[in-house]
């Protein structure tokens, strides 16, 4: 069939048709194809017009928020939410503000969801409502953090405010999380029963007031809870967490604590046998984070004990060849100490004995914490799980000790 060429008055005729397939209400008699498009035709018109952006925002429809620099804006996207960046008066925590120079783009419905999901959470903080101020927080996926603590903080040659240092200790509790997670074989949505809340306070009574109201508790030093709705609060005490560092190896100490015991079943396992692995993953996360462990778990607060400086592998190398020459055994007494009763070097004995395990005997540590939640005895399960009885499984640790650890390291 020969096409010709369509006169004005042909395409005036079409262009007509159109409008009325378009427009005019169907009658029933039309058929199935010719309603289809009429329909789609509809619904094209009704529908908003697409949004792509634009060149000065690259096509997102959003621009990143000019508050937030970069390493500021990879630190908040590591988190859940902060308090802080929800606080920007120009993007509301998104760390986005709208392109003035186009009507949206494939991210703009994504910023304003992101947007109510924030003010979702800044309403329902107890923390805030009670102290009737934005109180520093943020949340991971496994801890809500509170950092209201003052001052600049030196990290390396460069000084930091509170902020930073915070996303700092999200970094660092997010660590021990992944390696907890990898150690105890986790599947958090079935495996935990709660969020760890470690809180740090500038002055003592605003810690004491929120121990009392949130921990029914009157205790004025710090204040930690094992086991159901975990627990971490202290405050800024000078001399001691006047730093970043002293603050962040804290933090990283006790959450590895705070999450094994929250582990498979809501029980601190230090009085049912397991003193050694709680005081061990104290230690082995904080060593494993900063080359060194200078946080022990001692009941008598006015014992300030310290252990070759927080650097262990020699010192302990030297320890068990002292053993070996005297036929004194390091583990087998700590089986049935709870974590607090223990000595600064007792508790090295302890990470190192758990550094042991994490390195040879990886697989046993889930079932090992399972048996103790069920308040098995230590010997069945270092039979069972390691494959020796407690002496030897002490004399494999010494051996591995004495071939792996260096003869000399540096303590400054």
């Amino acid at each position: 069939m020969a096409f010709r060429q369509l006169r004005p008055k042909h395409v005036g005729v079409l262009m007509a048709l159109g409008a009325l397939l378009t427009w005019v209400p169907l009658r029933a008699e039309a058929g199935p194809e010719v309603q289809a498009v009429a329909q789609a035709g509809a619904q094209a018109e009704a529908a908003p017009p697409a949004q792509d952006g634009c060149r000065r925002c690259k096509g997102r429809g959003v621009k990143d928020c000019p508050n937030h620099d970069a390493a500021m804006r990879e630190a908040e996207g590591r988190v859940q939410f902060c308090s802080l960046a929800a606080a920007c008066d120009k993007c509301s925590g998104t760390l986005v503000v709208d392109c003035d120079r186009c009507d949206g783009g494939p991210e703009s419905a994504a910023a304003e969801q992101r947007r109510k999901a924030i003010e979702d959470w800044m309403a329902n903080s107890r923390v805030a409502q009670h102290f009737k101020r934005n109180v520093p927080r943020c949340d991971t996926e496994r801890f809500e953090l509170v950092m209201d603590v003052s001052g600049k903080f030196k990290v390396g040659r460069k000084k930091i405010d509170a902020h930073a240092l915070m996303h700092l200790v999200a970094d660092d509790t997010t660590f021990v999380e992944e390696r907890v997670r990898e150690h105890f074989e986790v599947e958090p949505k079935e495996d935990y029963f709660a969020k760890m809340r470690m809180w740090m306070w500038a002055n003592p009574e605003d810690h004491s007031e929120a121990v009392k109201e949130f921990m029914d508790s009157s205790a004025r030093g710090d204040f930690k809870l094992l086991g159901k709705d975990p627990v971490f609060a202290v405050w800024q005490e000078p001399g001691l967490f006047s730093t970043a560092q002293g603050i962040r190896s804290v933090f990283t100490h006790n959450a590895g604590h705070m999450l094994v015991s929250n582990l498979f079943r809501q029980l601190d396992v230090s009085p049912h046998g397991g003193g050694w692995l709680d005081a061990g993953v104290g230690h082995w996360y904080e060593y494993a984070r900063f080359d060194r462990s200078v946080n022990y778990c001692i009941e008598e607060a006015s014992i300030l004990e310290n252990f070759s400086n927080g650097v262990w592998k020699a010192a302990m190398r030297k320890m068990c060849a002292s053993a070996e020459s005297k036929g004194q055994t390091l583990v087998v007494p700590l089986l049935s100490k709870i974590t607090t009763s223990m000595s600064a070097r007792e508790q090295a004995v302890c990470w190192s004995f758990f550094d042991w395990i994490v390195a040879k005997k990886p697989g046993a540590l889930r079932p090992i914490l399972v048996g103790l939640k069920k308040k098995q005895d230590n010997r069945d399960l270092f039979k069972e799980f390691l494959g020796v009885n407690v002496l030897d499984a002490e004399t494999l640790w010494r051996s591995w000790v004495m071939s792996t650890y260096p003869a000399k390291e540096k303590t400054r």
